[in-house]
């Protein structure tokens, strides 16, 4: 009887699996193909979709199926820690789903860890949802389910902390990083308009050619008299002796 449970469990998540992995703003409905009042038969059309607000279930479950798919494949392996995952679905299914939320955590799981029992899964329900709730932040899930800010990074993962940075410290990185952003952003679009890298400036400034050395006197004195130019093999000659000095 449990394996048909677990079955028939497996099937509406890979319903919900499907319908989570249609373009996003689409929906599916069936149409009638008629002529005059006969119907002939029917076909599935796509339709757009009003889009929706930010569910906070549904974008942190999808990260933690996006994290699974990256350490372990399609499904999570026999392991001692593996049921962490469960629990921290159910945590998370508990607020948006309230009582209803154990047959979205046993489908989930049914989905995720094929191997492991009913009766362990619904354990591990009980123990994190009834003897010891807490209502998980970003840094909890993080330190839960001991991701890396690195690992976090790499996966674009958004609404899930890190173990071994800090809330505060990673908004001071993000911030760094789009500050950064901006820099090159900025810096393409004055060089798509012409403007000259600092380096390609400083290698033909006034500075690095010091033309008034040409002359045997100093700036100033080369500046009061016009800024007079010398021939350009002076120029050189006198850059590479002032390197050889």
């Amino acid at each position: 009887m449990d394996r048909l449970v677990g079955t028939d469990e497996a099937t509406q998540s890979e319903k919900r699996a499907e319908k989570a992995d249609r373009p996003e703003g689409l929906a599916r409905d069936v149409a009638a193909i008629k002529i005059g009042d006969c119907v002939l038969g029917y076909k599935a059309v796509q339709r757009r979709m009003r889009a929706s607000r930010w569910n906070h279930f549904r974008g942190r479950m999808r990260e933690i199926e996006k994290l699974i798919r990256h350490r372990h494949g399609d499904i999570v392996p026999e392991a001692d820690d593996a049921l962490i995952y469960v629990e921290v679905i159910a945590g998370l299914a508990l607020v948006e789903f309230k009582e209803e939320f154990v047959e979205v955590v046993l489908g989930w799981a049914a989905r995720w860890l094929p191997w492991a029992g009913k009766a362990d899964i619904e354990e591990v329900i009980y123990e994190r949802t009834k003897v010891r709730f807490s209502d998980l932040s970003a840094d909890a899930l993080g330190r839960a389910l001991h991701l890396s800010y690195g690992e976090r990074s790499a996966l674009d993962i958004r609404t899930i902390g890190a173990f071994d940075v800090p809330k505060r410290k990673r908004e001071k990185l993000q911030k760094e990083k789009r500050r950064q952003r901006d820099r090159n952003r900025k810096e393409e679009q004055r060089r798509a308009a012409g403007a000259l890298s600092r380096a390609d400036y400083l290698a033909h400034s006034l500075s690095a050619a010091r033309p008034w050395e040409a002359f045997g006197i100093g700036r100033r004195t080369w500046e009061r008299r016009g800024k007079p130019m010398p021939d350009p093999e002076k120029i050189s000659d006198c850059n590479s002796i002032s390197l050889a000095a």
